[in-house]
C-alpha cells in the first residue's frame, strides 16, 4: 500500500515537472523544423532553376532549334550568322546570270542589271529574338519550344522589276524591224519614167511577253535560263504593186504663144529652167527662184512685157506665158498656191483670172507641195506652145480639176484723158501713157470632175480684179 502511494506521488511530481502540453509544443517545433527545411530546399531549388534559365536566357548567341533557310544557327552569335548570310548572297547575286539569245545576237542579264534587295538581315533580326522576348517565363517557354520543336525562318529577296522593263526596252528596241513602204526613188524626165524601191517586211518582238519570260525566270531562280525573244511581222502599209498604178502624169497645161521669135526664145529658156524640178513633200518652188534675175547673159532678148499698165520692151519679155501656164498646171495638180499675182489687164493666152504675173524680183509665183510624195515638173517649148506638165501621185479614182471663171463686173474706164507729169521727158513734149482698157472683177473656181467629167465639188480659188485705165497722156 505504501508502495503505491509512492508511486502515484512519484508520477503525479513527474507530471508537475513535464506538463503535457510540452510535448505538443515539442511535436509542433519539430513540424515547423521539417517544414522550413522543405520549404529551404524548394526556395534553394526554385533559385537555381531560376538562375539556370536566367543564365540560358541571358547567352548572346542563337538558340538551339532556330534555323534560317534551313540552317541551324543555335550557338552561332548574330556577326556570325550576317556574315554566313551576306555569303551567301554574295554567291546568289553572281549566280543571277540569264541569257536573252536572238540569232548571233545575245543579252546577258546579271544582277549588274537587275539589282537585288535581299531581307535577310530582318530575317536574322527575327530568329534571334526567339526567346529574348516577353517574361522570363515567356521567354524560357521560347526557348524550350525552340528546342523541342523547332523555330523555322526564311529568307527572301526582291530584285528592281523597273530595271527588267528597262532592258527589254533595249534589247526589243535592238531587234526590232522597221517595215519599210515601197517608195518612189527616181524620176526619169526624158522617158517619163518612174523608179521605185520595194517594200520590206520588218518584225517587231512582243515585249510584254520577254518582260513576263524575264520575270518569270527569276522567279524560279532559273538562273541558267535562255530566254529566246518572240514577236511577229509587221506588213508593211505601201506596197510596189500599190505604188506602181498611182504615180504618172498628174495634170499638164498648154497654152499658144504669139510669132515674136524674141518672146518666144525667153519662154523657152524660162521653160527649161523649169524642167525636171523636183518638189519634196512640205517644200516649196519659186518660179523667180528656178530662173534667176532674166538676163542677157542667160540668153534672155528684150522683148514686150507689162510694166506699171503700159506695154514696154523689157529683157525677159514673154516669161510670164511660162509662170501662168506653170500655174494652170499646178492648180490641175491640187497643189498649194502660195503666192500669185495677176497682171495689170487679161492676158490673151489664158482664161481672166487665170493667169500669174512675175517680175524680177518684187512678183513672184511659188507653190507648195502639200502632198506626201514628191511631184516632178516637166515643162518645154515647141512649135509656138509652151507646155508644163506634173508628174506625181494621180488624184484618186481618176479624178480631174479644171478651172472655171466668171466675169462677175464690168468696170468701164471714164472718157477723160488723164495727164501725168513725166519729168523724164524732154520739156514742152508730150507722150501716149496708158491705154483706156475695161477692167473687169472676176470669180475663179477650181473644179473637181470624176473620171466620166461629172463634176464633184467646186471651190473658190480668189477674185481677180483687173483695173479699168483711162487714156494717159505724158507731159514735160
Amino acid at each position: 500500500m505504501a508502495f503505491d502511494r509512492r508511486s502515484k506521488r512519484r508520477a503525479k511530481e513527474e507530471r508537475s515537472l513535464f506538463p503535457f502540453w510540452t510535448l505538443l509544443v515539442i511535436a509542433l517545433c519539430a513540424g515547423l523544423w521539417v517544414f522550413g527545411a522543405k520549404l529551404y530546399q524548394d526556395q534553394m531549388a526554385a533559385y537555381r532553376a531560376y538562375a539556370a534559365i536566367s543564365q540560358a536566357a541571358a547567352q548572346t548567341t542563337f538558340f538551339p532549334g532556330v534555323t534560317v533557310d534551313g540552317i541551324e544557327l543555335g550557338g552561332m552569335t548574330r556577326d556570325e550568322a550576317n556574315a554566313l548570310f551576306a555569303d551567301r548572297q554574295r554567291q546568289t547575286a553572281s549566280a543571277f546570270s540569264l541569257v536573252v539569245a536572238s540569232g548571233e545576237k545575245r543579252w546577258r542579264i546579271t544582277s549588274d542589271e537587275v539589282p537585288m534587295t535581299f531581307d535577310a538581315e530582318a530575317v536574322l533580326a527575327r530568329a534571334y529574338a526567339v526567346g529574348r522576348e516577353g517574361t522570363l517565363s515567356e521567354r524560357w517557354r521560347q526557348i524550350e519550344q525552340a528546342r523541342t520543336e523547332g523555330f523555322a525562318f526564311e529568307t527572301g529577296y526582291v530584285y528592281d522589276r523597273s530595271a527588267v522593263s528597262e532592258l527589254t526596252r533595249i534589247i526589243a528596241d535592238s531587234l526590232d524591224v522597221e517595215a519599210k513602204d515601197a517608195t518612189l526613188d527616181a524620176f526619169d524626165v526624158n522617158n517619163r519614167t518612174f523608179t521605185f524601191t520595194k517594200e520590206s517586211s520588218g518584225w517587231r518582238v512582243d515585249r510584254e511577253r520577254l518582260t513576263q519570260d524575264i520575270l518569270a525566270a527569276l522567279d524560279a531562280e532559273n538562273y541558267d535560263a535562255v530566254i529566246i525573244p518572240h514577236g511577229e511581222s509587221v506588213v508593211p502599209k505601201i506596197t510596189l504593186a500599190q505604188l506602181e498604178g498611182r504615180f504618172g502624169r498628174v495634170s499638164s497645161f498648154t497654152t499658144t504663144t504669139t510669132k515674136d521669135n524674141d518672146r518666144n526664145t525667153n519662154i523657152a529658156i524660162s521653160a527649161a529652167a523649169l524642167n525636171g524640178r523636183v518638189v519634196m513633200p512640205g517644200e516649196t518652188l519659186s518660179f523667180n527662184g528656178c530662173t534667176g534675175q532674166r538676163t542677157g547673159e542667160k540668153g534672155y532678148r528684150e522683148a514686150g512685157a507689162i510694166a506699171g499698165g503700159v506695154l514696154v520692151d523689157d529683157t525677159g519679155g514673154g516669161v510670164c506665158q511660162t509662170s501662168s501656164t506653170l500655174f494652170n498646171a499646178v492648180v490641175r495638180a491640187d497643189l498649194e498656191i502660195v503666192k500669185r499675182y495677176a497682171h495689170s489687164w487679161p492676158s490673151s493666152y489664158v482664161n481672166k483670172g487665170e493667169d500669174a504675173t512675175v517680175n524680177w524680183p518684187s512678183l513672184d509665183f511659188v507653190f507648195r507641195n502639200n502632198g506626201e510624195f514628191p511631184v516632178f515638173v516637166v515643162a518645154w517649148y515647141a512649135d509656138q506652145q509652151v507646155t508644163v506638165e506634173i508628174y506625181g501621185l494621180m488624184l484618186e479614182n481618176g479624178m480631174t480639176i479644171d478651172l472655171e471663171s466668171t466675169v462677175t463686173q464690168t468696170l468701164k474706164p471714164s472718157d477723160e484723158v488723164l495727164y501725168t507729169l513725166d519729168e523724164s521727158l524732154p520739156v514742152g513734149t508730150r507722150k501716149a501713157g496708158r491705154k483706156k482698157r475695161t477692167g473687169y472683177v472676176v470669180d475663179t473656181y477650181k473644179v473637181y470632175k470624176d473620171a466620166e467629167g461629172n463634176e464633184l465639188r467646186r471651190e473658190k480659188l480668189w477674185t481677180t480684179t483687173y483695173r479699168a485705165q483711162q487714156d494717159e497722156i505724158l507731159y514735160h
